[in-house]
């Protein structure tokens, strides 16, 4: 009888573990919701890359209203335009987050000072922008970032362009490099996992490197607009989701 109930109360104490335990094992599971959400955020992807090169100078629509001012300049100065494709696949994505990251090389500068009293120019210019889309519907959508044409004429043309999407809570869907000209980053797709390897924007030995003088080799500058802030908005505006 006594082992009975030894038994019996074993058996209660064993119940009662399992049931505290339970919620600690479901916690570590996600919810089918968490899961859906997931499949769907692997589905953002990154269809296409701005190129590097002279097709993405363009010069800016020319609007002249009657009775305006005159143009003072003698030509029409090229703006850098970087335009980056991708593709949702949710009915209704709440937001994504495109950053920029973009090196640009200043001996590709159209109009370098070379008197004797001009401050030194650095081998590189590094930008970056952040640009977060809100409202996004099913389908092909574009994000697009330009530099000023002074800021191509004086600091030179990009080797190399990265962006990265990624949601509210920073967590990256996708992202990709393009170079042309730079031994130091590698071009290609990264993921969450390899992104950490990918970022030379955050690789001490790139951003802070110096040359034999202690000079650094690259200037942190601003300058990078989002196109909604250029002269190209009107332009196919339907392309490019809402700003926010």
């Amino acid at each position: 009888m006594k082992t009975k109930s030894l038994l019996c109360c074993s058996l209660a104490l064993a119940c009662a573990l399992s049931v505290m335990a339970a919620p600690s094992r479901s916690s570590g599971r996600k919810s089918s919701r968490e899961l859906a959400q997931e499949k769907m955020d692997a589905k953002v992807k990154i269809s296409q890359m701005p190129n590097i090169g002279p097709q993405s100078l363009l010069v800016a629509p020319n609007i002249q209203a009657q009775g305006g001012s005159q143009p003072i300049t003698k030509g029409r100065r090229q703006w850098g335009v970087y335009e980056m494709t991708y593709r949702t696949a949710q009915k209704w994505t709440e937001d994504i987050t495109v950053n920029w990251f973009i090196l640009c090389d200043t001996k590709k500068a159209k109009q370098i000072d070379r008197s004797k009293t001009a401050a030194r120019l650095p081998p590189y210019v590094y930008y970056t922008l952040v640009s977060r889309y809100v409202n996004i519907p099913e389908g092909d959508h574009r994000s697009c970032v330009c530099l000023p044409p002074s800021f191509i004429e004086r600091y030179g043309e990009p080797v190399v362009i990265s962006c990265e999407l990624v949601t509210s809570e920073g967590k990256l869907l996708d992202g990709e490099t393009t170079v042309n000209g730079f031994a130091y980053v590698t071009a290609g797709k990264f993921t969450e996992e390899t992104k950490e390897k990918a970022e030379w924007w955050n690789k001490d030995d790139i951003i802070n490197a110096k040359d034999k003088n202690g000079d650094a080799l690259i200037e942190i500058r601003q300058g990078l607009v989002d196109r909604s802030k250029s002269p190209f908005y009107l332009v196919n505006n339907a392309d490019y989701e809402t700003i926010q």
